[in-house]
């Protein structure tokens, strides 16, 4: 249990170093697209999203200077929530600003009401679907073609290992050692973030390629 706490913080922790500039490119390339996502759904301009971002990232450097992992103040991406929704709610209220849009007002009145339960589920399943897509985009290049190939098939879109191994010219043992290896990695580089996230990215993301292949 203490070297799951230790690597579920591993990320965050770092971050409390403004110096350690890894961490925080990391941070940026996990977190970023998960923002911009969020303002471009609610069809906030590019030039506004921008700004808003700006502001969230901004607000996370304070807060990290000062970080300390503490499970019972809930988890940091339920933060991070919160802070997109008063930094998109703060910039509409700027006294400096043009007048509203329809839309723009539309989006302020959203930031006034109650958190709809069906916003934090979207907001989750981004996350979910970001940090995978990140993960998966980091290791890659460490496996050969033919081994990440192998691993899609079987993992992803979810292929019966005797198809696979028929189509790859492999025994069914060398597929399920394929694999495994792309999964011990990939579990690695996600709990080097969000440990809790492991099992349920995997499965939302071999559901989101099931369709796509579909289509």
């Amino acid at each position: 249990m203490a070297d799951e706490i230790r690597t579920r913080q591993t990320l965050l922790l770092r971050l409390r170093s403004p110096e350690d500039r890894d961490s925080w490119a990391e941070f940026t390339e996990i977190y970023t697209p998960l923002l911009y996502g969020y303002c471009q759904k609610r069809s906030i301009s590019h030039a506004d999203t921008a700004d808003i971002v700006q502001d969230v990232m901004r607000s996370v450097s304070l807060a990290m200077a000062n970080f300390e992992y503490d499970p019972a103040r809930g988890k940091f991406k339920g933060w991070l929530f919160t802070a997109v929704r008063h930094a998109v709610g703060k910039h509409f209220r700027k006294s400096s600003r043009r007048p509203l849009s329809i839309a723009e007002i539309s989006v302020l009145q959203a930031m006034d009401e109650r958190v709809d339960t069906s916003h934090e589920e979207e907001w989750e399943t981004d996350y979910q679907r970001q940090l995978l897509a990140w993960a998966l985009e980091k290791i890659q290049p460490e496996f050969n073609p033919r081994i990440w190939q192998v691993f899609e098939a079987t993992a992803l879109l979810d292929k019966p290992p005797e198809e696979v191994a028929s189509e790859f010219g492999m025994s069914k043992n060398a597929v399920a050692v394929a694999k495994s290896r792309v999964l011990q990695r990939l579990r690695e580089k996600v709990t080097s973030v969000d440990a809790e996230q492991w099992e349920q990215d995997l499965t939302n993301n071999r559901n989101l390629s099931k369709s796509k292949a579909a289509d």
